[in-house]
């Protein structure tokens, strides 16, 4: 019995979809609890994101040379969040993703993507995790 070319190329289809969704997710930092369980999600972002902004962008930070800042603080989903993004290509991928959410009356911070597999990654979830703490130092 002969199988049909496009029944192969259905079948074929099937098994990339699914290993497709076997590959492992980027690296992320464990959820951090925020400086105040009152505060809410967006003024969180918005002190990490300024932190941000002063400690890496403004200071000029050899890390981030290639990089921009964008932030979302008014998210439809509820996760407000700011994105490190390509200088060169801002509606790329972003390079880091740092994001808080609302969940069982607490603020739940957490940050992921490929800038934290980098040499400088454990630097940067370190200063990311202390601004969500409170901290305001670089």
């Amino acid at each position: 019995m002969r199988v049909a070319p496009l029944a192969k190329i259905a079948a074929l289809a099937l098994i990339a979809s699914l290993a497709a969704c076997t590959k492992s997710k980027p690296p992320s930092t464990p959820p951090v609890a925020s400086k105040t369980s009152q505060e809410r999600p967006q003024t969180l972002m918005a002190r990490v994101a300024r932190q941000a902004q002063t400690c890496w962008f403004k200071k000029k930070d050899p890390a981030f040379r290639k990089y921009k800042m964008a932030t979302e603080l008014d998210s439809y989903s509820g996760k407000p969040r700011i994105l490190i993004v390509p200088r060169n290509n801002p509606a790329g991928l972003p390079k880091l993703v740092a994001q808080a959410e609302r969940r069982g009356g607490r603020n739940q911070f957490t940050t992921f993507g490929p800038l934290l597999n980098s040499k400088h990654g454990p630097r940067l979830a370190a200063s990311l995790n202390a601004w969500a703490r409170g901290s305001k130092s670089c």
